[in-house]
């Protein structure tokens, strides 16, 4: 009886054991559930960037017409391998082609490629999209990734400032690319973990690392003034069948670049549908023999050197001259004054008043004027030009430097010269930047107006703008540059292009350059054309393009008229 009674106790003992090691080998799985880091376990890690948007770009005018912005976008990929059973491949390919604007035979063969994982459908900004996309009882095997999709609102406009922004997010050309570091923006992230259902489950969160937004960048340029000077370019390279053309507006006293154009221009984006060289901002990239454009500097520095005046008279002789054995053509001839020489553009009397100055003397004008130099813009790609040290120049380079011949030049540098003639020779230095501004709404960089030099006495600019008066005038090379009702100071120029071993007879530069108005300037523009047919010269071909972006931007920046308007178009300007 005793050994029954103790047998029964050991079973008791036994069971209760069992029960006991049971029960803690659930509450210790419970723990192990509820209080381990296990998350890597059971592959409900969760962990997300936040993209931080790229700063925006805009014009002068505020936050009113942004040229340049970002936009939350998500690329919806497709992974066959995750395609549920239940699941018609068709109806989900219907489905994401309707969502994509995609053919649906296409998406539908994406499918089949069952060697890949990760296979591009598209891109969406709709948060809609997104959510018929991303329904799980319908649809398995399309996935999705944020990112940031760059907007250009103006399409082509400012497209050679403006640049773009390559498929990984940087800069590739323009303000885009010389500003990259201030307009990228900071990433986030989270980290956390799912539930069953892949939600996030919040009370789990780790890590909460907000995005920051990059720098907005607010340019000097004006889109209304862009908009006339990009549809003038373009008419006169259409209408002259030219390769080419480009063009700018500078205002006078501060160096603020108002408009700067390209063409042929192109979609930001869309770049990827045209060539490195129709990206080249041409206006700062192409280096070109200027031609007469020169002539003003030319005479600046003679006036400047107290060597001639305006009245003093040069021998243009019977419109053939020699010099170090080669032949200087010219239309006109006789003796005539500085003012004249200027006016009819004369090859011959504007060489002979470069080599009274001397090589010397000439180079440092030159140098002085900028030339040879990059003046430093906000872009990239801006060249340098050519301009040898006059110890180096030839036997004939005497007497074709002075006429924009042997020195190569950018458009920056030629419309910044005649700046700086119509700001009483103080040389301002040309930007497009006016600030930066953080996503804070702190100022970050603000740019102010620098003076490079003072190449000559403001006595002497105001000298050689009155004789530019006449080129625009009726006898002068420059008349169909002339606006109504203000007067235009600017000089024609036809150069012809340099080819190895010499100059192309069949291709040119033609070019325009001046102020308005031409007394007390307050803006200057450049037109320059490149190969224009069969027109060639600067002032059938570029001085009326000039006449109309001039026009235009007088009107719009609402300067005075300083000139009496003819009887009809006054009738015609009244109410």
């Amino acid at each position: 009886m005793l050994m029954h009674e103790r047998g029964i106790q050991v079973r008791i003992l036994l069971v209760a054991a069992a029960l006991f090691f049971a029960l803690a080998g659930v509450g210790a799985r419970l723990a192990f559930l509820h209080l381990a880091d296990h998350s890597k376990l059971t592959g409900r890690e969760y962990r997300r960037t936040l993209l931080g948007l790229r700063g925006r770009i805009f014009d002068c005018n505020g936050d009113r017409f942004p040229m340049a912005l970002s936009l939350p976008a998500r690329q919806f990929y497709l992974d066959p391998k995750a395609v549920k059973k239940e699941h018609d491949p068709r109806q989900i390919a219907k489905t994401v082609a309707e969502c994509l604007d995609l053919r649906e035979e296409d998406v539908l063969a994406k499918f089949n490629q069952k060697d890949s994982r990760y296979i591009k459908l598209g891109v969406s900004l709709n948060d809609k999209v997104f959510e018929i996309l991303s329904d799980t009882k319908h649809i398995s095997g399309v996935g999705s990734e944020d990112l940031v999709r760059r907007s250009y609102p103006q399409g082509r406009r400012m497209s050679h400032v403006l640049g773009f922004v390559n498929d990984m997010g940087v800069g590739g050309a323009g303000i885009e690319q010389q500003y990259n570091r201030f307009l990228t923006g900071t990433p986030g992230m989270i980290e956390s973990e799912l539930d069953a259902g892949r939600r996030e489950i919040w009370i789990r969160r780790k890590m909460y690392v907000p995005a920051i937004a990059g720098s907005d960048i607010y340019l000097t340029l004006d889109h209304n003034i862009q908009y006339e000077v990009e549809l003038a370019l373009k008419e006169v390279v259409e209408k002259f069948e030219a390769s080419g053309g480009w063009a700018i507006v500078q205002r006078v006293k501060t160096g603020e670049i108002l408009a700067m154009a390209s063409y042929p221009d192109f979609e930001p984006e869309q770049y990827t549908q045209e060539s490195l060289d129709v990206w080249r901002n041409s206006a700062l990239a192409i280096v070109y023999e200027p031609g007469s454009i020169m002539k003003s500097v030319t005479v600046a520095a003679a006036l400047n050197e107290r060597i001639v005046t305006p009245d003093t008279l040069i021998d243009a002789g019977e419109g053939c001259w020699m010099y170090a054995g080669k032949p200087l053509r010219d239309h006109v001839m006789g003796r005539i004054s500085v003012s004249t020489a200027l006016k009819k553009s004369s090859n011959i009397a504007c060489a002979k008043i470069g080599l009274m100055l001397g090589n010397k003397r000439l180079e440092t004008y030159l140098r002085a004027f900028n030339f040879g130099e990059k003046l430093g813009i906000e872009l990239p790609g801006e060249e340098r030009g050519i301009l040898a040290r006059s110890k180096d120049w030839d036997r004939l380079k005497p007497a074709r430097v002075p006429i924009g011949q042997g020195v190569a030049v950018t458009g920056l540098q030629m419309i910044n010269a005649y700046s700086t003639l119509a700001n009483d020779g103080v040389m301002m230095k040309p930007y497009l930047v006016s600030r930066i501004v953080s996503s804070g709404g702190e100022t970050v960089f603000k740019t102010t107006p620098e003076v490079l030099g003072r190449p000559v006495r403001p006595e002497v600019a105001r000298a050689v703008r009155e004789m530019l008066i006449g080129v625009t005038e009726e006898g002068g090379t420059g008349k169909r540059a002339s606006v109504p009702g203000y007067s235009i100071g600017g000089k024609t120029g036809t150069a012809q292009k340099a080819v190895p071993g010499g100059y192309s007879s069949t291709d040119y530069y033609a070019s325009f350059v001046g102020f308005v108005p031409a007394r007390e300037p307050v803006f200057s523009v450049l037109v320059s054309v490149e190969r224009p047919r069969p027109q060639h010269t600067g002032g059938f071909v570029s001085a009326p393009a000039f006449a109309k972006i001039a026009a235009a931007t007088a009107r719009y920046l609402e300067v005075p008229p300083d000139l009496p308007l003819e009887e009809e178009e006054q009738a015609a300007n009244r109410p």
